[in-house]
């Protein structure tokens, strides 16, 4: 497969490639699969029903195709994220009776067990149906039914940005206590139409550290596959630290005691023009994942990552604050990672545009009107990152998606969020303006709009982090990483010369209010 340094070469005069290679990549991670050769960390290619949780388990696991949640059979078993006594490992498909444990996400009794291989949303309607939890991948998962989403056949043709307050089922957000259901239609959405399905975890997954690397071994009914992370500054078992966790690398300015891990995405899931192409979790779930769009494998990639630090407590990293990062494509992937896991407490998307906090309907009207710009149809035919049906949409259809990228900034949320965006044509600066505030105003809604930053920089070369946003990014990691400071800092900041539209007109894009919303949240990582 022609690599990315060669394809950087041969269309140096391509304005795309120019933006895409100058991100900085370079990671020191060893990444392997089982059957599967070791990718370049960083780098890029050419482009660049489930089975119900076992006697013990209590979880449900989403079916292929969207059977729906099926609940275990009570008992003994062990609970999300390694709650199994001591071996540093667990295994939720198959319950029983495993001995003891208090490991992070549950403890022996009574833990949810999710299940083999399942991608497809649930049937039926939305709706809490027990209490949430938190700091878990899913915290809806075993809570919240599901909706079925709209396919590209029956889909509504609308010009302006998707309601994000709206349930499946057709009813809006009333309380506040009723969220997470909202966001499990959300992420189903977005799934269905933009990324693909996210892999549920391994049937069983372990992990060991040594000399400041991580490793993990996964297995999925009978293939296998691992990989290996590098741990820069972590802390002790006693004294664990923040964590930054990038997706192939950050363009960041250093973040002072905060340990780093950097994802060798690709080795995740493979970045070419085709989706399903490879990487561990093409080889681990076959044709499961083989309409699955590269960004939400990156996305897979590091939950299974966070889930080998909750096996690891050795390794120093304080598991309620994780941060992840990216920039350009990367940052897409960061974006996606910090959306589809909610263990992650904040999530500073560099960079991202189309595919990022870029809104598919806005990028398009940029276009219309004279915009160099990446969207829809030309991102399908450069890489992998959406997934198979979202070609569907592309050239001229962007209306007909259920979702838009601001409801993958809404999935951020109670968690918090930094969109650092950059005035460049390419990226469309006024869709990711448009998209981030479109997010926030879900953030607004529940009270905690200075969550959600959006800030579109001066025009400056790309990932090159500019010393403007540097108050922004010190505030975000202080309040919410680092927590050294009660202080909240509410970021809303537009720089769009480079716009053929100039100016963000709400009345043009959103035609549904903010509500108001009665409670509290169910579950606020910050409110301690």
């Amino acid at each position: 497969m022609q690599s990315s340094m060669n394809k950087a070469s041969a269309q140096a005069e391509s304005r795309r490639d120019i933006l895409r290679f100058s991100a900085a990549s370079a990671v020191s991670v060893l990444v392997a699969a089982c059957g599967s050769d070791t990718n370049t960390p960083g780098g890029g290619s050419a482009g660049a029903g489930g089975k119900p949780s076992g006697t013990g388990g209590s979880g449900p696991a989403p079916g292929v195709g969207g059977s729906g949640p099926a609940p275990g059979t009570g008992g003994s078993g062990p609970g999300v994220a390694g709650s199994a006594n001591g071996s540093g490992g667990y295994s939720p498909a198959t319950g029983g009776t495993s001995p003891g444990g208090s490991g992070p996400g549950g403890s022996a009794s009574g833990g949810t067990g999710p299940g083999v291989a399942g991608s497809g949303p649930a049937a039926g309607g939305s709706g809490p149906t027990g209490p949430v939890g938190g700091w878990k991948e899913d915290n809806a998962k075993g809570v919240c039914t599901t909706g079925t989403p709209p396919t590209f056949a029956n889909s509504v043709s609308n010009a302006k940005l998707p309601d994000p307050f709206k349930f499946l089922s057709g009813k809006r957000l009333s309380s506040k206590a009723d969220w997470e259901c909202l966001r499990a239609d959300l992420s189903a959405m977005l799934q269905s139409c933009i990324y693909g399905a996210k892999m549920p975890p391994p049937d069983k997954l372990t992990a060991t550290f040594s000399g400041g690397k991580m490793t993990v071994n996964m297995t999925v009914g009978s293939k296998t596959g691992m990989f290996t992370v590098t741990i820069s500054g972590g802390g002790t078992k006693d004294k664990p630290v923040p964590c930054l966790i990038t997706c192939g690398g950050s363009s960041l300015s250093k973040l002072s005691g905060v340990a780093q891990i950097d994802m060798a995405n690709n080795s995740m899931s493979q970045e070419s023009t085709t989706v399903g192409s490879g990487g561990l979790v093409n080889t681990l779930y076959g044709d499961a994942a083989k309409k699955s769009g590269s960004l939400i494998g990156w996305a897979w990639g590091l939950s299974r990552i966070i889930d080998g630090l909750e096996l690891c407590p050795e390794a120093g990293i304080d598991l309620k604050a994780i941060a992840v990062t990216g920039c350009s494509r990367n940052g897409k992937g960061a974006l996606a990672m910090g959306a589809f896991d909610e263990r992650v407490a904040l999530t500073l998307m560099q960079e991202g545009g189309s595919g990022g906090s870029a809104a598919w309907r806005i990028s398009e009207a940029e276009k219309k009107a004279g915009q160099k710009i990446q969207e829809s149809s030309e991102i399908v035919g450069e890489a992998n990152w959406q997934g198979a049906d979202f070609k569907q949409y592309a050239n001229g259809m962007n209306s007909k998606l259920s979702a838009d990228q601001h409801f993958a900034v809404a999935l951020c949320a109670p968690r918090a969020v930094l969109l650092l965006e950059n005035d460049i044509d390419w990226l469309g600066p006024l869709a990711a303006y448009g998209g981030g505030i479109a997010g926030q105003m879900v953030f607004e809604a529940l009270g905690i709009k200075e969550r959600c930053g959006v800030s579109v920089g001066a025009n400056h070369s790309h990932c090159s982090f500019p010393t403007s946003q540097q108050k922004h990014l010190d505030a975000f990691v202080n309040r919410f990483l680092k927590r050294t400071s009660s202080t909240n800092m509410l970021v809303d900041e537009l720089n769009a010369t480079n716009s053929t539209l100039k100016k963000f007109d709400k009345a043009t894009w959103i035609d549904w209010d903010i509500p108001t919303l009665s409670g509290s949240l169910a579950w606020d990582p910050f409110a301690t």
